[in-house]
Parts: C-alpha cells; sequence; structure tokens
C-alpha cells in the first residue's frame, strides 16, 4: 500500500532551502536506468521516446551487463536503494561524484547493503560487497559511468535544457517567498510546517535545522525520491513540471514574433519569462553562448531586455515591453 513522505519544517529551515540549477549527472543515470526497466505503459508520455530510443542502445555486451549490476542494487521498484550511490558531490560533476563512490567506506557499505536487505532479498554478489570488495566497489563506479555516457548523455542537452527550466520556474516563485516555493512544488503538498508528498512506503525526514536540497530530475517520475539516512544531509529528487502546451493563441503569437524578430531571437526573447543567465538561455534552447549574447545584445537595444550584472553572471529579464510584446 502507498505511503506518505512527510519533511519537516523548522523555522531554521527556510533559510538553508537549495534549489539545484542543474542537472544531477549521478542522479539521472540511476533514474534513466529505472526508466529503461520500467513498463511504458507506466511511464509519463515524455518519457516514452526516450525509453525507445535507450533500449535501442542497448546492444553491448558490457552496457548490458552494467545495467544488470546497477539494477541489483538500485532497482526501480525498490523502496529503498543505497544512499553512498548517490554522493552529494554529484552537484560537482561525475567524475567528483564517481571518486566518491569508489571511496565508500567499508562500514557504510555494510549499513546500506544490509539496510536494502530488509526490504528485497539481494543477489549473493552483494556479500562480497558489504565485506568491503574495492574492485566490485570499482565495477559498480564503472558501471554507472557507463549508463550515463552510453544511455543518458547522448540526450543530455534535452535533459539539462528541461531541468534548467525547471530550475528557473521554480527561482522564479521564490519571488513570492518560500511558502510560494513550496506550495508550486507538486507532487508535494504544503500544509505548515510539513510538505508531503506520495511516496512507497511512510517516511519522516526531520531537517533539525540543516535545511533541505532540492534537485529537479528529468527521469524521476511518479513519486519523488529522498536520501533514506537521517544522518546525512536532506535531499529530495523531485520529478520537473512538463512543460505547459501552448495555447492556439499563443502559437499564433509565436508565429508573428518569429516573422518579425526572426525565428532564433523570438526563442531567446520568449525564454526570458524567468530571469535567467545568458548559459541557461543557450543550455535551454540548444544554442551556443555566443549566439545567445548576440540575440540578447539586440533585444536590450530594443529595449526589450533588461540585463544586470551578479557576481560572475549576468542576469537577463524582460522590461514591461518585453512582456507587452509577448502579451504576458
Amino acid at each position: 500500500m502507498p505511503g506518505v513522505l512527510r519533511i519537516h519544517f523548522s523555522d531554521r529551515d527556510f533559510r538553508y532551502v537549495q534549489l539545484a540549477k542543474s542537472a544531477d549527472p549521478i542522479w539521472e543515470a540511476i533514474l534513466g536506468l529505472h526508466v529503461l526497466t520500467t513498463p511504458p505503459s507506466r511511464l509519463p508520455r515524455h518519457l516514452q521516446p526516450w525509453r525507445r530510443g535507450a533500449a535501442e542502445r542497448l546492444q553491448s555486451e558490457d552496457l548490458r551487463a552494467a545495467c544488470h549490476l546497477l539494477n541489483d542494487l538500485a532497482p526501480a521498484d525498490a523502496p529503498y536503494f543505497p544512499d553512498f550511490l548517490t554522493p552529494a558531490e554529484s552537484e560537482e560533476g561525475m567524475s567528483a561524484a564517481l571518486c566518491t563512490l569508489r571511496a565508500t567506506s567499508g562500514a557504510r557499505l555494510a549499513r546500506e547493503l544490509r539496510e536494502a536487505a530488509r526490504h528485497r532479498a539481494l543477489p549473493r554478489w552483494t556479500g562480497q560487497l558489504a565485506s568491503g570488495d574495492r574492485e566490485l566497489l570499482n565495477r559498480v563506479a564503472d558501471s554507472v559511468l557507463q549508463i550515463h555516457t552510453q544511455l543518458v548523455a547522448p540526450d543530455w542537452s534535452r535533459v539539462a535544457s528541461t531541468v534548467a527550466a525547471d530550475s528557473e520556474r521554480r527561482t522564479a516563485a521564490l519571488e513570492g517567498g518560500m511558502v510560494a516555493l513550496l506550495e508550486g512544488l507538486r507532487p508535494f503538498v504544503w500544509r505548515d510546517p510539513v510538505l508531503t508528498a506520495p511516496y512507497p512506503v511512510d517516511l519522516d525526514l526531520h531537517l533539525r535545522g540543516r535545511g533541505l536540497r532540492l534537485i529537479p530530475s528529468f527521469f524521476c517520475h511518479t513519486t519523488p525520491i529522498a536520501i533514506a539516512d537521517p544522518n546525512l544531509p536532506p535531499v529530495v529528487v523531485y520529478p520537473v513540471a512538463p512543460e505547459p502546451r501552448p495555447s492556439p493563441t499563443a502559437t499564433q503569437r509565436s508565429e508573428a514574433l518569429a516573422a518579425l524578430l526572426g525565428a532564433s531571437r523570438a526563442r531567446v526573447l520568449a525564454t526570458l519569462t524567468v530571469t535567467s543567465t545568458t548559459g541557461s538561455v543557450a543550455t535551454r534552447l540548444g544554442m551556443t553562448a555566443p549566439s545567445v549574447s548576440g540575440h540578447l545584445k539586440v533585444l536590450r537595444g530594443a529595449g526589450l531586455v533588461h540585463s544586470q550584472r551578479s557576481g560572475a553572471h549576468v542576469i537577463h529579464r524582460l522590461t514591461s515591453r518585453g512582456h507587452h510584446l509577448l502579451g504576458r
């Protein structure tokens, strides 16, 4: 019977909520494997084309072996899989994450695999891993890298742009305060001071003043996923919100804007409905940063965009004239 994830906030926790701005490579690798091993009928429509393409790429024996090994540790239908597979260092990139994974202590391997065995029967080889077999741990890390490189990376631009767009929408919601962000974070429901969502089991996550890192994920679907160990920094991965379908009127307006400004420049302008950096616009649209920068310069000269430096980045937002032109 499905359970509920309950995330308990204190006043201090609101100050330490972090929202990841980019796709997390190790989470996307593991959750991409979950999509690949889930029947298509149980997947959201937007993930079905990726699953078909990934299944076609699953040709080499080495890649199939990597998927089988990782699926033994982290199957899609498991109510728990070991937290050592998704180190926090993944926010710094796949290399940093795999370095941490390979260095996992024997005590932690034993503890988390013992916890996994409470929820399901584990294959015999995991006993070697639990005893601290470093060669086997390296094979696990290599398998994660293979899955990312051969199955996920070919579609990384779409993964990254979808996650970036979701992050930008959440960041825009923050203008209304943290509660506004939490109230709009589907599939969660906010009832002060608890954030709840459907979950495979009942789980209470007490933040205890440590805050929370929220990671939007392209491949996460149906329910969010939380780091299980209460002693680790709290992390929750949640499904990205689907892009809203344009109305017929919006489509006609987009076509008119493309005729007026040019297709690429019109796309850049439309992306700025949420505050963005040059890099995030480029990632979302699959364009080069210099090309986006050139379009922004023209839009800025026309009074449609305002740009302002913030630290190492330049932040771009629509002016009132830009909003009016887009009909927003």
